[in-house]
């Protein structure tokens, strides 16, 4: 019996990757606004008389960090949308793949993000 346990093979339901997918992409949506907030108060130190040409990457990377909050919140849709249709195939993968882009575009932010405070 023992022996008959360890020659299956464990099958991960396609259910389960969706929402760990759609859990992990929520909590990278909170680190996002992590990186955000770290923009935005270093940009908010600046005093108000400071040239644009000093603050402006401060702003671009608000922008930026915003749009990949928004991006975060798509993968998230998706992944709820493929729950709720009873898990197409096609949308399967494509919630996976924009998931994938979704940790390469969290990865980016959060280098430029320290960049920007570290080195500045």
């Amino acid at each position: 019996m023992a022996a008959n346990r360890r020659s299956t093979k464990l099958m991960i339901e396609s259910k389960d990757v969706v929402l760990a997918a759609m859990g992990a992409a929520a909590a990278l949506a909170g680190f996002v606004l992590v990186f955000l907030g770290v923009i935005i108060a270093s940009y908010q130190s600046y005093a108000a008389t400071t040239p644009s040409a000093v603050t402006r990457p401060y702003r671009t990377a608000g922008i930026a960090l915003f749009g990949t909050f928004g991006f975060s919140l798509v993968t998230v849709a998706l992944c709820l949308l493929w729950l709720v249709l009873g898990g197409p195939m096609w949308l399967y993968g494509l919630t996976l793949a924009v998931f994938v882009i979704q940790l390469v575009v969290v990865f980016l932010a959060a280098g430029w993000t320290t960049r920007m405070v570290l080195w500045p």
